[in-house]
């Protein structure tokens, strides 16, 4: 992720919100509420007494500008307080602790968590992500119960997704370039490995596209049934393909997986 692919998300989510609502019929606090098995009231009960810090982590490559302070705004926008601290890496943990946080939201290069520090109850991104864009795909289709889903890429991201699709009484099918992962993915959530992705995505029309490839995806793909949710960045369709599919779209660079997040970190909150 990179800094341009943040800038200015604070302020835009509720038009972001709006459309997301337009072409899901769900907004994105009841998405990650979707996501995260729980019910929107119990949410909403747990919000006042729910204080989020959010850490700015310098080890590795160090902070991506206006990273933690999209994720605080999102977090804000689903009606928690959330706050950076004036203080990066441990020193900002304590700070955060020390102003009364409830839990808090870390990222390094190798992870990106949500710790509830009551329930010690750990979020990952990935696993979060996933499963919000498999509930925003639900709300995209209108329905998937005995539908058919190509979930492209076998990794944390398209695992997350593919168990919230096997629960919806999705029928799977999986591609990954490692035939080993797809295998093991598709015996998890009783699905099928598809060996060739051109042919896959030539009989499917519901796709979630978890794999971190660009343009595999392409417009002679697309067609008026189509319907993709495409968590992460790169993007995986091709600009021409991109035009074409219009409404039929779910992609952003971090809204449906830190509210997911931040909604399963709260889940078994009393």
């Amino acid at each position: 992720m990179r800094q341009e692919d943040i800038d200015g998300l604070g302020p835009a989510l509720a038009i972001y919100d709006t459309e997301l609502q337009k072409r899901t019929g769900r907004s994105l606090r009841e998405i990650a509420c979707r996501a995260s098995r729980v019910d929107e009231e119990k949410v909403i009960k747990v919000i006042p007494k729910t204080k989020v810090g959010v850490i700015s982590i310098t080890a590795g490559q160090g902070m991506i500008p206006g990273f933690a302070e999209a994720v605080r705004d999102i977090i804000n926008y689903l009606g928690f307080y959330a706050f950076v601290p004036g203080a990066t890496d441990v020193a900002g943990i304590v700070k955060a602790i020390e102003q009364g946080s409830k839990v808090i939201f870390m990222a390094d290069d190798e992870r990106f968590v949500a710790f509830n520090l009551s329930t010690r109850l750990i979020v990952d991104n990935a696993e979060a992500t996933g499963r919000g864009y498999g509930a925003a795909l639900e709300g995209l289709a209108g329905g998937l119960e005995g539908h058919s889903v190509l979930v492209i890429g076998a990794g944390l991201v398209g695992t997350g997704a593919a168990e919230i699709l096997n629960e919806m009484g999705t029928q799977i099918g999986v591609y990954d370039r490692k035939v080993l992962r797809a295998e093991w993915m598709a015996r998890k959530v009783e699905g099928t490995v598809e060996g060739n992705l051109e042919g896959a995505l030539q009989r499917y029309s519901i796709l979630l596209d978890a794999s971190p490839a660009s343009g595999i995806i392409e417009a002679r793909h697309i067609r008026p049934t189509t319907m993709i949710a495409a968590p992460g960045i790169p993007l995986g369709l091709t600009a021409e393909a991109r035009l074409r599919i219009k409404d039929r779209l779910i992609h952003d660079p971090l809204q449906i997986g830190v509210a997911a997040m931040m909604i399963s970190s709260v889940a078994m909150t009393d």
